[in-house]
């Protein structure tokens, strides 16, 4: 059975206090170099590109998603360390609220840093590039909650924002976000499409906020014939129900402990299904009919239900209509006429 993993931020100072003095910069040591106002911050996520060597550093650029516990604040985080020579962070809401934080070096090895700004602050610690961590995130006077990865160039990481919530009991709603990171790997057995690093659900409800990353192996024979077994993908152009747009996004059979109980659930869009069947783009989610593991050879339905999961008796739907952040690479809009000239020759 899989590991829960539970992410309590509350708990998350622990960390940090465990660092040694000699490790740790006071404010004496800094310099006014990096203490940038907030309004000179110039970085503009829908430009900004990670600089290439950086590729394996601490330096560079990190992306990914961040949210109140009371998930009231939603949206996607870009931070600079030192990518332009600066260290800030830029974050966009899916509201479109943008804020900013100023950052500075808290480490003699430049691996821990704290951002404050006019919203708030969040300290962060990238002593593993591949796992960077965020903790004592605090925006508006909310505990939050940060999930993010390394950007590299030539293998851009992405996010989506989504939500989720119950369809069994109206009386009794469990809802919150579901939010998808890639840090832009790629699935050699899935048209090289990136493989989908994170899920990471905040309930409302309750303020608790769980990641999977250890993620099933699925095979759906009736959907593109693979080489073999699968892991989850995740390519995602444009906001769903935009025609022009290329979604691949599948993470079929996945399951892992929530609480007291075993979350399933499976998530499907696939443009290039809809652009080869004619079906609506309204409706072009897709997903195992009867939840049978392993699926029956009529396996999709294309009903429009992006995202659907079972929980403690309970059942519902995800849904993820966001704006791309991450132009598509010309390797992947090759990589994505590949597969429709498979799925034609296979219709």
């Amino acid at each position: 059975m899989k590991k829960q993993i539970l992410l309590l931020s509350v708990f998350a100072t622990a960390f940090f206090a465990s660092c040694s003095d000699e490790e740790i910069i006071t404010s004496n040591d800094t310099t006014t170099d990096f203490e940038v106002a907030i309004e000179q911050i110039d970085f503009d996520p829908a430009t900004a590109e990670p600089n290439r060597s950086f590729n394996t550093t601490t330096d560079g650029l990190y992306h990914g998603i961040i949210v109140t516990l009371d998930t009231d604040i939603h949206g996607k985080i870009w931070v600079n360390i030192n990518n332009d020579g600066h260290y800030n962070a830029t974050v966009v809401t899916n509201e479109g609220d943008k804020f900013r934080f100023s950052g500075i070096p808290t480490s003699r090895d430049n691996t821990k840093f704290s951002f404050t700004g006019d919203r708030g602050s969040f300290d962060y610690d990238v002593s593993n590039i591949d796992k960077p961590v965020a903790l004592n995130v605090n925006i508006d006077s909310k505990q939050g909650h940060i999930a993010s990865v390394k950007d590299r160039a030539g293998q851009r990481a992405a996010a989506i924002l989504g939500s989720f919530e119950t369809n069994d009991d109206p009386a009794n709603v469990i809802s919150g976000t579901w939010d998808l990171i890639t840090d832009g790997s790629t699935n050699s057995d899935a048209f090289d499409f990136p493989n989908l690093t994170e899920v990471v659900i905040t309930v409302t409800n309750n303020g608790n906020v769980y990641s999977d990353t250890d993620f099933e192996t699925f095979d759906y024979p009736c959907f593109f014939l693979p080489s073999g077994p699968i892991t989850p993908v995740f390519l995602h152009e444009d906001p769903m129900t935009t025609p022009n747009g290329r979604n691949e996004f599948w993470a079929q059979d996945q399951s892992f402990l929530l609480g007291n109980a075993t979350l399933n659930y499976w998530l499907g869009q696939s443009s290039g299904l809809v652009d080869i069947n004619g079906v609506s783009f309204a409706d072009h989610g897709f997903h195992n009919n009867n939840f049978a593991d392993p699926p029956t050879s009529v396996c999709t339905a294309i009903d429009g239900q992006k995202g659907i999961w079972t929980w403690n008796g309970r059942t519902g739907t995800s849904s993820f209509d966001d704006p791309f952040d991450v132009p598509m690479r010309a390797s992947e809009n090759a990589n994505y006429e590949a597969f429709k000239e498979m799925l034609r020759a296979n219709n």
